[in-house]
């Protein structure tokens, strides 16, 4: 009798403790942590809510996985049915561009957690430039970028191999840049001035007088500078010979052009090609300057035929022109061959808005466009660069640019579009340079360069 009293006693003991251990488990820590925390560009803080959803009361421990993430509380306790709450911080100025990941690990009741914490960075990788950008262009001789400012006058020119960018202070504001087929020397417009400018000593050479507003000027390899007026409706180039100090500007020979030409030396250096503005319909045209002083060609063999617009790109080669209009046409030595119709380039805006830049990669097969946007009253730049087959003419891709993170306050920030003026290639294809306007954002330095690898 005394052995089945002890067996009921200890079976009893035994049902007892397990009822404890049942009644601890429906106990356990019942709560609410978010799976992530996401930080994005305009935030650098947010607030972790441990919310205490049981009758147990909660003792947590937290802590952060990267140096980059800080937390206002480490430990604590939470009572039933209520929350903690705790300030989570991250500090970009060490992440790279892009989402960086890291956790939260927690600790509750003895039971392990963790929170993922995302990241989202803007580092600038463009180069923020001190002035403003007249004109611009690139020698693929020297993988130079030399553009002129107004504000400060003055020539720079960004090394494309250190990244650094020097300048040269101008006497006048420049309207104009042109750099010679060697890429050492370039020349800048003014009104009623042109600057001959030495690239490889980062010096004027001279300061020459000039009976005109240049709108354009090009630099030949014959030591002559060309400069189309913007002004004086049916008016003549002035030609300039940089060998002589005095009485060196002298007047095309042939017939007239018109005001607000823009003009491009063809790459045999014999030619220069120019578009015409401001009458309808525009023409391209051509100009022979072997003999020093430029001399009227003619103009294309169309009248009105084809959208030219105003602008005009050689292919690296020169075979071809491409116009502002999007029309291709071929060049030659015949006159009856050259300027003839050779292709339209097909584009996403309408064909009659105008192709704001143009740059020819041969290496790479690509030509690079920078369009505007289908809006008369309001020419503004698309932030991409378009880049098409050059055989072919046809689409490839569209390369978005960089925007401009601009800061209102510490809590107020706005990403603004890059505006792009200008687009070239190196002489290995592998990175194009963009210059870039943060238009509208009001920023005091509003002009950038982005540099952007091709595969």
């Amino acid at each position: 009798m005394r052995k089945i009293l002890l067996a009921l006693i200890t079976l009893l003991t035994i049902i007892g403790c397990s009822n404890n251990d049942s009644n601890e488990q429906s106990k356990e820590a019942n709560y609410s942590v978010p799976d992530t925390l996401n930080f994005t560009v305009f935030n650098n803080k947010l607030v972790l809510n441990i919310e205490n959803q049981g009758e147990t009361l909660l003792n947590y421990t937290l802590s952060s996985s990267k140096n980059y993430v800080a937390i206002s509380k480490k430990e604590g306790s939470i009572t039933s049915l209520n929350h903690d709450e705790i300030t989570v911080t991250v500090d970009k100025k060490d992440l790279a561009n892009g989402k960086s990941y890291s956790k939260l690990y927690l600790n509750i009741n003895n039971k392990k957690d963790s929170i993922v914490v995302s990241v989202t960075n803007f580092v600038e990788q463009k180069v923020i430039l001190n002035s403003d950008v007249v004109d611009a262009e690139f020698s693929k001789v020297t993988n130079q970028l030399v553009y002129v400012s107004a504000s400060p006058a003055a020539v720079n020119i960004l090394s494309t191999s250190t990244g650094l960018i020097e300048s040269i202070p101008l006497l006048y504001a420049p309207t104009c840049i042109s750099i010679s087929p060697d890429g050492k020397t370039a020349v800048a417009g003014h009104d009623k001035h042109i600057s001959y400018i030495n690239l490889t000593s980062k010096t004027i050479t001279k300061t020459y007088p000039a009976s005109c507003y240049a709108n354009d000027i090009v630099l030949g390899n014959n030591k002559w500078a060309y400069v189309f007026p913007a002004k004086g409706q049916s008016t003549f180039i002035r030609s300039i010979n940089l060998s002589l100090t005095n009485d060196n500007e002298y007047e095309h020979i042939g017939e007239k052009i018109y005001e607000g030409n823009k003009a491009r030396l063809h790459p045999s250096g014999k030619y220069i090609y120019g578009a015409e503005n401001g009458i309808s319909p525009m023409d391209i045209e051509k100009y022979d300057i072997q003999n020093g002083n430029a001399e009227y060609g003619y103009d294309s063999p169309y009248h009105g035929d084809y959208i030219m617009n105003g602008n005009l790109w050689f292919s690296e080669d020169g075979n071809r022109i491409f116009t502002n209009g999007k029309t291709v046409f071929k060049t030659s030595e015949l006159r009856s061959q050259d300027m003839l119709y050779n292709g339209t380039i097909n584009t996403e805006t309408n064909p009659y808005t105008p192709i704001q830049w143009l740059d020819h990669s041969s290496i790479k097969n690509n030509l690079y466009l920078l369009l505007v946007a289908d809006d008369n009253w309001n020419q503004k730049k698309l932030p991409n660069i378009y880049v098409y087959n050059d055989s072919n003419l046809s689409f490839k891709s569209k390369i978005p640019l960089e925007q401009f993170l601009v800061s209102k306050s510490e809590s107020n920030k706005v990403f603004y579009d890059a505006e792009p003026f200008f687009v070239f290639s190196n002489s290995v294809g592998n990175n194009l340079y963009v210059i870039v306007k943060a238009t509208g954002a009001g920023l005091a330095k509003e002009w950038a360069i982005e540099k952007i690898g091709v595969k």
